[in-house]
């Protein structure tokens, strides 16, 4: 029981774990969606393109779902501080993970493979420098668990 109360009560646990969840399901499900209509894309622009639609689509949901279950009593605001973080971050994720898919599709590597290299690549780089950030800016300070504003909304 003590790992549950950790990952609800500790923002930098919960957070990170949520959004590491997320994109792990969400990369493992594209590599096999990319894998399969493979023969459907004609380049590897196409690619790319349709790897980071089908990824953020997935990881969206897959971390809305998450966070709400962690953090019920913080509120569908809390939700949303954390993703406009990811948002922000996106840029950063998709460059990472578009470049790299795409410079090892150029040698050779198979579709399904790179996109687990390059995108579980992308995770580690932007979850170290959000994590960072977070600590710095107070996005991962505690809370107690009957605390139901994140820190940003207390004067």
């Amino acid at each position: 029981m003590l790992p549950l109360k950790r990952y609800k009560t500790n923002r930098v646990w919960n957070i990170n774990a949520n959004i590491v969840a997320a994109d792990v399901v969400s990369t493992v499900v594209t590599a096999v969606v990319i894998e399969a209509i493979r023969s459907r894309l004609p380049t590897p622009v196409a690619i790319v393109t349709v790897t980071a639609l089908i990824d953020g689509a997935i990881s969206l949901g897959v971390f809305a779902g998450l966070h709400t279950y962690a953090n019920r009593e913080r509120g569908v605001r809390d939700l949303f501080r954390v993703q406009v973080h990811r948002w922000v971050l996106s840029p950063l994720h998709y460059m990472i993970g578009s470049g790299l898919q795409f410079a090892l599709l150029a040698v050779g590597v198979g579709v399904g493979a790179g996109v687990l290299v390059a995108y579980l690549s992308a995770v580690a780089i932007v979850r170290t420098i959000h994590t960072v950030y977070g600590k710095r800016s107070g996005l991962f300070a505690e809370l107690p668990p009957d605390d139901r504003h994140p820190p940003a909304a207390k004067n």
